[in-house]
């Protein structure tokens, strides 16, 4: 098993209401991805959302805010969460309402840590 797949497995394990995780760069394309519950319009989601994530990451930079570090969005039918590991690649995850935010931003930040090296 790749490194990529045991942190997504270790997130959804942490975090009951994942539906969907994966590792991701700014341009939206999936390095890993994990399903846990099929929704046919979750890649559409996470499509969307990296546009929202690089004008964030803009923003952040643009102002002097430094590396975003994480973005959170909440919806009636779903929580999205993105948790950097670099300053180009994210833990994307989405997760059912009413998930435990702080659970979920932890497991994802252990997972992001536990990558790095990956990237470097």
């Amino acid at each position: 098993m790749s490194a990529f797949a045991e942190a997504l497995r270790g997130v959804a394990a942490r975090v009951p209401e994942t539906q969907l995780v994966m590792v991701m760069g700014t341009d939206g394309i999936p390095i890993e991805k994990l399903v846990v519950r099929a929704d046919p319009n979750m890649d559409a989601v996470a499509a969307e959302y990296t546009t929202l994530l690089r004008a964030s990451v803009s923003a952040a930079a643009d102002t002097g805010l430094g590396d975003l570090q994480e973005l959170s969005i909440v919806t009636e039918k779903m929580v999205a969460m993105l948790v950097a590991i670099t300053s180009e690649y994210f833990i994307f995850a989405a997760l059912s309402p009413g998930a435990i935010t702080g659970r979920a931003r932890y497991a994802m930040r252990l997972a992001g840590l536990g990558l790095e090296k990956e990237f470097a």
